[in-house]
């Protein structure tokens, strides 16, 4: 059971010496291990994995809907177009690394950094460019609002499936950004992919956290949307019914994808239809699976692509039957499993994603005991990330997080801090305004859900929202609250293979990424009500910063590096981008840099 309570406590979160007595606590029952010294710092392999305690009342078998998950989660088939995957945006390193056709024109709405369809440079980086990359007062040579985001599928209208192909029909409807010369291009998000490795550790996903820890079978609401509810057959018809997992925010994020009509699906189409379509084609149809691959390769079709079995087995495998077994359909024709397919959807990509962590880095090692893992370098890097960079004040715990669930267990979801003004404030724990843009371009956390209601839990709990029983506000209706322009902390887990950097994607290297973090951010000044208070001017030297870089690179997992179990994949064709391989257990080529896959 999941409960809000107030206390008492000194100490602070993320930022000690600002912080006062009075958070809000979420209550979590697991037995993660105290967070040690050195800022926290130690092997994810000895942090547990925060797995849903309730998950057995949906599903039958655990490895059933890994296997399940995985075919989801990298089939093109599901998107409207038959041309994109989850595993399209999450590609190299959990991230997305293409070039061509990845700006978004941001607020204003206007391409400054290229055109739809365009190709990047690493010329064009930093998206803000200063005269003195050290002193972020110093002349601003250009400046850009511009967005790399994912590209997603072209703009139509939803007309309907065609049993046995990939692709639905729809009409065309023009769109007046993402078009070239008056033909639609390929949409783009606005905002940068994070990766989606070692998600499970979160307690919230997306850049504004509106995937909630909570999943309600439908969208990413959680227990904030009361209305959704999935349908169940004891033997008597269908039944509506409602569902909490706890600690599945893998799956709320994984259920706000193929209704999103940039990245995934054609305006109209419900998840029931994509249901319908998926279940009359072949899994991963189109796609070659390797007969090594890790969760796969016992169904991989050895005459070439996709797999031997059906999705409809596969879910009867993986799931109660109670959620797909019925004989009655609902009310516009939909078979139960048709019709609860978000359930499906969600959980088994949950189950999936839950495999995909990368704790045997370097960094791992070392602190497992192998002084030697570390170079010298990387060791004084270390020092700098612990300590005159401040980094582990957000980067914190294991996870390298300070919004996992692990550490929010410790810290508490929101509290009480002084701001970059230096008045006291109330802000979600785990979510910063850093200076990267100016607030008023994206205020992340600060805006409202699609229900209406605050993405940030401090003004949900300000607001007194209906969200349950257990929810108990004591934060005044007046007291201040600095969470617009806040971002979820990611890790920096793999970091030297997420580029671009940061919600907007400005940033192509980690060397820029350290400079931004050394002036005290681009935007300090303009978002100073709001800013993170230790966003300042650390002036660290050339070697600082040059060692602090290395250290982030010893956070690397070679089996993210080269797609080594769990990290396998079937083949995918990426639309403007590169076509991957199928790779097994044992993995393949290495995946490089952001940057070095760019052209001058």
């Amino acid at each position: 059971m999941i409960s809000w309570f107030s206390v008492s406590r000194k100490g602070r979160v993320a930022h000690p010496a600002r912080a006062v007595a009075g958070v809000i606590f979420l209550a979590i029952a697991a037995p993660w291990a105290a967070y040690g010294a050195n800022g926290g710092l130690m092997s994810l392999k000895k942090v547990a994995v925060p797995e849903p305690s309730n998950l057995g009342t949906v599903v039958k078998d655990r490895n059933a809907c890994v296997q399940l998950g995985k075919a989801f989660f990298w089939d093109m088939q599901a998107a409207s177009d038959g041309a994109v995957s989850c595993g399209t945006c999450h590609f190299a390193g959990g991230a997305d690394q293409r070039s061509k056709n990845t700006l978004h024109p941001g607020a204003n709405k206007l391409f400054e950094k290229g055109a739809p369809n365009s190709t990047l440079k690493l010329s064009l980086f930093p998206f803000h460019k200063l005269s003195n990359p050290n002193d972020r007062l110093s002349p601003v040579v250009s400046d850009s609002d511009d967005i790399v985001g994912s590209q997603g599928v072209v703009t139509k209208n939803f007309g309907g499936i065609v049993l046995g192909e990939a692709e639905e029909t729809g009409t065309s409807v023009t769109n007046p950004i993402f078009n070239d010369g008056g033909v639609n291009t390929r949409q783009v998000t606005n905002r940068n992919t994070p990766t989606m490795i070692n998600g499970v550790y979160l307690n919230r996903i997306f850049w504004d956290g509106r995937g909630q820890n909570l999943f309600n079978g439908v969208n990413p609401n959680g227990a904030l949307d009361p209305a959704a509810k999935i349908l169940a057959d004891d033997g008597a018809g269908l039944k509506p019914e409602s569902i909490l997992i706890d600690h599945a925010a893998l799956a709320s994020q994984a259920v706000g994808v193929p209704g999103n009509t940039t990245v995934f699906t054609w305006k109209g189409r419900k998840f029931s239809d994509m249901g319908r379509k998926l279940l009359n084609l072949k899994p991963l149809g189109a796609q070659a699976v390797h007969p090594a691959d890790s969760v796969l390769g016992s169904v991989a079709d050895p005459s070439g692509k996709g797999l031997t079995t059906t999705y409809a087995s596969m879910i009867s495998a993986a799931f109660l039957p109670r959620y797909w077994n019925s004989a009655a359909t609902t009310a516009d024709g939909h078979s139960l499993m048709e019709a609860n397919f978000s359930l499906f959807w969600g959980l088994a990509l949950q189950c999936y994603e839950s495999t995909l962590i990368s704790n045997d880095s370097p960094f791992d090692q070392f602190a497992d005991g192998n002084a030697g893992a570390l170079t010298a370098t990387q060791k004084s890097g270390m020092s700098v990330f612990m300590g005159k960079g401040h980094c582990n004040e957000c980067h914190s715990g294991a996870e390298f997080t300070a919004e996992s669930v692990g550490n929010l267990a410790k810290t508490g979801l929101i509290s009480r801090m002084q701001m970059g003004n230096g008045k006291l404030a109330v802000y979600d724990v785990g979510f910063y305004n850093i200076g990267v843009r100016p607030t008023a371009e994206d205020i992340g956390v600060g805006a409202k859900n699609t229900l209406g209601l605050p993405m940030s839990l401090t003004r949900l709990a300000q607001s007194g929202a209906n969200v349950g029983t257990t929810l108990k506000p004591p934060i005044s209706p007046t007291e201040r609250v600095a969470v617009d322009g806040a971002f979820k902390v990611p890790s920096v887990r793999n970091v030297e293979l997420t580029g671009p950097y940061f919600h907007a994607g400005g940033m192509a290297t980690l060397e820029q990424v350290v400079d931004f973090y050394s002036r005290g951010g681009d935007f300090h000044e303009a978002n100073i009500d709001n800013l993170d208070p230790h966003i300042e001017n650390l002036a660290l030297s050339a070697t600082e910063k040059t060692n602090l870089v290395a250290f982030l690179k010893s956070l690397t997992d070679d089996r993210v590096r080269f797609a080594k179990a769990p990290f396998d994949h079937p083949q995918l064709v990426v639309p403007n981008g590169p076509t991957i391989p199928a790779v097994g257990k044992d993995g393949g080529a290495a995946t490089q840099p952001f940057a070095s896959t760019l052209a001058p």
